[in-house]
């Protein structure tokens, strides 16, 4: 068993994210044009009325051609109520954050992504007491 206490000055090893995103737990996907977007559209469960995703789902997302974290990879947490327009980018809209996920990964590369806003359960401002915060940035 590995286990890690996370806080705020002693974060998340570099391990154990390659552990996550060589797990298979997550849907596996190339960076290719629209692919991430399609994902996300369709298996995010998107709202027709509002356009927002209806639960939070986390991809790895590779270079198209080469599989395996060794290789490079963006593993992607998409939060419940992400607005998404189509599953295809219309010609001549400007570039959004699925556009950047889908940007070329270098060989070896390892990125965390998360786009959304977090909702979160359960901790007050006394239960947390600092430890494991989240810088919110508002929506994106």
């Amino acid at each position: 068993m590995s286990s890690h206490i996370l806080t705020n000055g002693n974060p998340l090893p570099t391990a154990m994210l390659r552990e996550l995103a060589n797990s298979s737990a997550f849907d596996e996907i190339p960076n290719g044009l629209d692919s991430v977007r399609h994902h996300i559209f369709h298996f995010a469960k998107r709202n027709k009325e509002t356009g927002k995703t209806q639960r939070s789902i986390v991809i790895a997302i590779y270079q198209t051609g080469r599989h395996g974290p060794q290789n490079g990879y963006r593993l992607c947490l998409v939060h419940e109520g992400y607005y998404i327009a189509s599953p295809e980018k219309k010609e001549g809209e400007p570039e959004d954050e699925i556009d950047r996920l889908e940007r070329p990964i270098p060989q070896g590369h390892e990125e965390m992504v998360i786009i959304g806003s977090p909702f979160w359960l359960g901790l007050d401002e006394e239960e947390g007491e600092g430890e494991g915060e989240v810088e919110q940035r508002g929506e994106q």
